[in-house]
């Protein structure tokens, strides 16, 4: 997990260790159009609030 500006945000690696997915799960979560993830340096990072989202329009 990654604190920026007080804001969470999450890679592929903290969402397999925290879901118990794989990383081909990971990255399709991360890269969907709903994530609106960001590229801060080499890392692909998701915000909390969208990860949240996400994972309630999968238990819907």
């Amino acid at each position: 997990m990654y604190q920026i500006e007080g804001i969470k945000m999450f890679s592929a690696e903290d969402i397999c260790k925290g879901l118990h997915v794989s990383k081909d799960t990971a990255y399709a979560m991360i890269k969907s159009k709903e994530a609106n993830a960001k590229y801060i340096g080499r890392k692909l990072l998701i915000s909390e609030d969208n990860l949240k989202r996400i994972l309630d329009n999968v238990r819907s």
